[in-house]
């Protein structure tokens, strides 16, 4: 199998684990914690892109103490004109497996047997002269390094300052990515920066960014889908109680169980899909509203909505004597509606109020969602989709997505 190779190095907790869970899609890649030195070991993963071709990328121990291991190295091959990667090489050579430089010797070996250096920074950090140091360390390995600049958000000012410090330590081809705040364009441009360091590698870069386009694209179509679904579902959802007694409470209590636990089949296979855990969501039960929705023909909105549907099932029904009454802000059947024009009416808008008409006949009401629900639920689905697409999978913090009532105006009622 043909493979890319990367070593991710930095100081002790900038994120480097943080980074390769986020391209891996993998929130329990390696360990992260806010204390120093959590990786202890060089540890690997890989993005698979097809069966001759990945990416690999090698998670290393903090570099702790650059500017000793520097100075060290510095004392190697005193008065001769020798490289870096030989006083590196010396370095390896003599360290012992019990000594003081073991996690730093792990890191070096690192930078010799892979094709690419990321080296991670934390633009919150200032420009200290350690973080110059291990630069100065990382560049005698002669591999191709990108910086990148992690924990951007609202840090303007700060990535400014290490842009500019890169800047003047040669160091041009950087990256901005936040492990924690996700975005896809981003990645890909982390690996349309590789492409440009790694001229022998463009084509499986290239494939690589093809794929990643693919994939990304395909789960936004999959989540649509599982969101339409659950829409479709609850909006079918309806019971046909006796309207008297706690026939309507009972339905109206099984209804939100059904929709309750829809709902959360839903998250659960969103959460599944972008590779997220049912644990990283904060609990947040849907509110139903009214637990009915107005389907009766005597509702204003339904008035107006019979208004647009039903034009030319009204020419139609003319002929058999169909007549609407809308005095009185009501709606009154004549006679002769009951035996033929409701029949053409419902025949064009293909019987959508059929049950709940004959219902009222009956004495019966159907318990089913209201439109105010339906579109807060709809929300839900979309401001969580909106998160999932934005996460990182080095974050902590839990997943929200809990919509006020008011939201429910702004619902958008087709995807795009």
């Amino acid at each position: 199998m043909i493979s890319l190779s990367v070593a991710v190095v930095g100081h002790t907790n900038v994120g480097k684990t943080s980074l390769i869970r986020t391209l891996l899609r993998d929130v329990t890649f390696g360990d992260v914690a806010d204390c120093a030195g959590t990786t202890r070991h060089v540890e690997g993963g890989a993005v698979v892109i097809d069966s001759t071709q990945q990416l690999a990328l090698y998670d290393t121990p903090g570099l702790e103490d650059s500017t000793c291991l520097l100075q060290l190295l510095s004392t190697y091959f005193s008065g001769q004109r020798v490289d870096g990667i030989e006083r590196l090489q010396y370095f390896l050579d003599n360290v012992t497996d019990n000594g003081e430089w073991l996690q730093e010797a792990k890191v070096l070996r690192s930078l010799l047997i892979n094709d690419l250096i990321f080296y991670v920074i934390d633009v919150r950090e200032p420009t200290l002269g350690k973080y110059r140091d291990e630069l100065q360390i990382l560049s005698y390995a002669v591999k191709p390094i990108i910086p990148v600049l992690n924990f951007i958000k609202g840090e303007q000012e700060n990535t400014t300052r290490w842009v500019a410090q890169l800047a003047r330590l040669n160091f041009h081809a950087y990256v901005c990515f936040d492990n924690v705040n996700f975005k896809f364009s981003d990645e890909l441009k982390i690996y349309q920066k590789m492409q440009t360091l790694l001229a022998d590698k463009e084509e499986l870069l290239s494939a690589l960014i093809k794929q990643r386009k693919s994939q990304w694209q395909s789960l936004l179509t999959l989540a649509k889908k599982l969101m339409a679904e659950l829409i479709i579902e609850c909006g079918a959802l309806r019971y046909a109680v006796p309207d008297i007694d706690d026939g309507p409470q009972k339905a109206m209590l099984m209804l939100q169980n059904k929709v309750r636990k829809a709902e959360l089949d839903c998250v659960k296979k969103l959460l599944a899909l972008y590779q997220f855990r049912q644990q990283d969501i904060q609990d947040s039960a849907l509110n139903i509203q009214q637990g009915r929705w107005e389907l009766d023909l005597f509702s204003r909105d339904n008035i107006q909505e019979y208004g647009v549907q039903l034009g030319s099932s009204v020419a139609k029904g003319a002929g058999i004597g169909l007549a609407i009454d809308l005095a009185v802000g009501g709606l009154t059947l004549g006679v002769a509606a009951l035996s033929g024009g409701v029949v053409g009416a419902f025949w064009s808008v293909k019987t959508r109020y059929y049950e709940e008409i004959k219902a009222q006949f009956k004495g019966e009401r159907y318990i089913c969602l209201d439109k105010q629900t339906l579109q807060i639920l709809y929300l839900r689905q979309l401001k969580l989709l909106h998160v999932l697409q934005q996460r990182g999978h080095a974050s902590s913090e839990k997943i929200k997505f809990q919509v006020s009532v008011s939201d429910a105006s702004n619902a958008i009622t087709v995807f795009r």
